[in-house]
């Protein structure tokens, strides 16, 4: 039976993911289309804001790519994500997917690891918070002390 990872320890901080949001990454994931808030600069205006909002799902998608890389197929084959939005992301804001080791467990003999995550904004705000888990059977990446 294969053992837990030593080295996967509660608040071991992963790798981070920064991803600028350009209004072309919106318009290929939300489709162009008028009268959009995601879309259509001059309608996000007359609703109250700056500039287009990137989808919310934009930010789960940063999460599990942070998650993909760090574990692999781990994250892949049997991984979770559960998020909430908490603030709007504009086009052209700074996105830093962040996530720590919450928990380490053996599940049928391998090692699940739960993380808190959440993205921020380029002025440290968060965006989206939530938790993700994954099997560590594959982990890619060597993780940063806390």
């Amino acid at each position: 039976m294969p053992k837990i990872d030593d080295s996967i320890v509660p608040g071991l901080r992963l790798p981070a993911l920064k991803k600028t949001i350009t209004q072309r990454n919106i318009d290929y994931y939300s489709g162009v289309r008028p009268h959009s808030i995601h879309t259509d600069p001059e309608w996000a205006k007359a609703k109250g804001f700056a500039a287009p909002l990137a989808q919310a799902l934009m930010s789960t998608a940063y999460v599990s790519q942070m998650m993909t890389t760090w574990l692999g197929q781990g994250f892949v084959v049997g991984g979770k994500i559960s998020a909430s939005f908490i603030k709007p992301v504009l086009s052209g804001e700074t996105l830093t997917a962040q996530a720590v080791v919450k928990a380490v467990e053996q599940i049928d003999g391998r090692c699940y690891v739960s993380v808190e995550c959440w993205c921020e904004n380029s002025q440290g705000e968060k965006t989206m918070v939530g938790s993700a888990s994954g099997f560590s059977d594959h982990i890619r990446q060597p993780v940063l002390s806390s």
